[in-house]
């Protein structure tokens, strides 16, 4: 299926509506999904849509009309199939394209299931009198495969007595190999046919409880409790190993073009085991799961976001979840307070130790550990390092500290900035996998060792006077 625009997307969630089966015409004017039991269709050049009850879009079709190509959209409907001249309509037909930046983000789509059951495993494709056969045959073609693979076996031991025996290797060396590996494969598939098929995963009854309260950087704790059905459609059940938690931020993607879209952002996630109890006499079992899930203090904020908390039982591909509930915007975090801010010495030696991360956790920590090195903002990162980026460079020139570092050979491989020295000019290389690529080059020791601090080392590049040392990233096709 095309991936629906991001047109379409915004208007079936401000329409709480399932989207799929996404067209397009040829020029990508017009686009339409079907949405619920509904079409809909957008004119993304005008920025309108329209919306057709009880029709589904088939397809679209170029059909010429005063001598141009036109769009149209054919629908099926309750009724047979009915063809629409896009172009052809007037304004009566089409209703404004609903602006988030106007309107404000769509709702979130809730969805709080009472039970969740597994896909089911493929059907048996033969009654049970044809799989008896069926196994009885796997035996007896097992049986003759092996036969045949021993008599390869003994016609090579009988050629090892020499002479005319020897005629024995013309039938020993091309039957043993081959039925040899065949009886094999046969032993092996009749073992998989005796493995019984995996078990249905479900849940019934499920009731969901988390804490109220949402702060960014402090654990959310959730709680699923369920019953395990016995069985499901004849098939014996069991309960999935865990929960997956994962709170998520919607926010308006808005470029300069004006080409708008909404972004789904994780921010955090979480899991929580399978803890059973005992049987409640029934045959049913109950189980709960019990975790928590934190999103980072470093989330971008934006002037609309709406988060949620969406619990799934795996993060595999067409794995729905089964809640999906609002979240109250978090509020603003409260930034750290520094309690030994470092002196010069020390932050020379952090930035070019490439040991920042460490100076940053002592900075706001003192000696003890009460916050995780990788939850501080970008902003309180950069306010640990108050020298400029000259002074680290004249440190590094006066230290000596590029001795050891500069090559006078290019790497085979790797993903990495590193010095090269030819001749008399120095280089800046950038490799990935196997490829290499000048990204700067000079006489100057100073100016290449300044610019590969910002390329390579953490927190260099925000440091004053940096973006005169930047270099580009090159890409590699």
């Amino acid at each position: 299926m095309p991936r629906s625009h991001s047109y379409l997307d915004v208007l079936a969630r401000v329409l709480a509506l399932p989207l799929s089966e996404g067209h397009a015409s040829s020029d990508e004017r017009f686009h339409a999904a079907s949405a619920g039991a509904d079409a809909l269709i957008v004119d993304v050049e005008q920025r309108r849509y329209h919306r057709v009850p009880d029709a589904r879009p088939l397809r679209f079709e170029d059909t010429v009309h005063d001598g141009g190509a036109q769009a149209s959209l054919q629908l099926e409907q309750s009724d047979g199939v009915r063809t629409i001249e896009l172009p052809a309509q007037d304004d009566s037909f089409w209703t404004p394209l609903p602006d988030p930046r106007v309107t404000g983000l769509p709702r979130i789509v809730q969805r709080h299931d009472t039970a969740w059951i597994s896909p089911a495993p493929p059907e048996a494709e033969h009654s049970p009198q044809s799989r008896v056969v069926q196994w009885l045959s796997s035996l007896v073609s097992t049986a003759v495969l092996a036969f045949f693979a021993a008599f390869g076996f003994n016609a090579l031991r009988w050629s090892l007595e020499g002479g005319w025996n020897l005629l024995w290797l013309l039938v020993g060396l091309p039957v043993f190999p081959i039925f040899g590996v065949l009886t094999l494969v046969a032993v092996y598939t009749l073992v998989r046919r005796a493995v019984p098929p995996p078990r249905r995963r479900a849940l019934e009854a499920i009731h969901i409880s988390r804490d109220e309260s949402f702060r960014l950087g402090e654990p959310m704790a959730f709680r699923v409790d369920a019953v395990v059905p016995a069985s499901v459609d004849g098939q014996p059940t069991q309960a999935p190993p865990q929960i997956i938690a994962d709170l998520i931020v919607q926010t308006l993607n808005d470029p300069v073009d004006g080409d708008w879209s909404l972004k789904d952002q994780f921010w955090g996630a979480g899991r929580a085991d399978v803890v059973p109890s005992t049987l409640t006499g029934t045959g049913e079992r109950r189980v709960h799961y019990v975790g928590s899930v934190t999103a980072t203090r470093r989330t971008p904020r934006e002037a609309q976001e709406r988060w949620y908390l969406a619990l799934s039982t795996s993060r595999e591909m067409g794995v729905e979840p089964f809640h999906i509930a609002n979240v109250a915007t978090p509020p603003l975090i409260v930034p750290y307070q520094m309690v030994q801010p470092p002196g010069r010495h020390a932050q020379f030696e952090a930035l070019l130790r490439n040991t920042a991360s460490d100076l940053i956790h002592k900075a706001y920590n003192g000696e003890d550990s009460t916050a995780l090195r990788d939850d501080f903002t970008p902003e309180e990162c950069r306010a640990v390092f108050t020298i400029d980026a000259d002074a680290l460079v004249n440190q590094a020139m006066a230290t000596r500290w590029y001795e050891g570092r500069i090559r006078t050979g290019q790497a085979s491989s790797g993903d990495s900035y590193y010095l090269l020295k030819e001749g008399l000019i120095y280089q800046l290389m950038y490799t990935e996998g196997h490829d290499a690529v000048t990204v700067y080059e000079s006489p100057d020791l100073r100016s290449v060792v300044g610019r590969y601090l910002v390329a390579e080392h953490l927190f260099v590049d925000h440091l004053p006077g940096a973006e005169t040392m930047k270099v580009l990233r090159p890409r590699f096709y």
